[in-house]
């Protein structure tokens, strides 16, 4: 069974990890999916997660000793917001997605927010369809600098 850990601001090796697997998702997404938007080099995710780790709570999920995947969460008034949701892509299918999006709910849950939302890279279809099958709805779209977003909310 799966075990989730918050990784501390401070933990580099934990930071790192976040890092590698955000950086495998983003390789296995370009050659999967034709999806560019996590693409980086390995220098650039850890960037990311060191600047998003300032503003959001980090967490890693374990199967045993071994990290297989990773989520942020940040709460926004009575909303819990969760982004990088990631799972290595040797585990892909495994359940680490679900696992993830439970813990996440019952984050949401024990910090009395009443929803959970996120936004999805449009082109993702696999994971608006993911999303949408854990009961997540469409609310809209938002143009960013590069792409279009897919915002989704679930009420809680």
């Amino acid at each position: 069974m799966y075990e989730m850990k918050k990784v501390s601001k401070l933990d580099i090796p934990g930071l790192i990890t976040v890092a590698r697997i955000l950086n495998a998702c983003g390789r296995d997404m370009a050659q999967k999916y034709d999806l560019h938007h996590w693409d980086n080099p390995f220098i650039k995710s850890l960037l990311i997660v060191a600047r998003c780790g300032m503003k959001n709570s980090i967490y890693l999920i374990y199967d045993g000793d071994r990290p297989v995947g990773t989520f942020m969460t940040k709460r926004e008034g009575d909303s819990l917001h969760f982004e990088k949701l990631g799972t290595l892509p040797s585990e892909s299918g495994k359940g680490v997605g679900s696992f993830s999006m439970e813990k996440i709910e019952e984050i949401a849950k024990t910090s009395g927010c009443k929803k959970v939302i996120m936004e999805v890279y449009e082109p993702s279809q696999h994971a608006i369809s993911f999303y949408i099958h854990k009961g997540y709805m469409i609310v809209g779209t938002m143009d960013t600098l590069k792409y279009k977003e897919v915002k989704m909310e679930k009420r809680i």
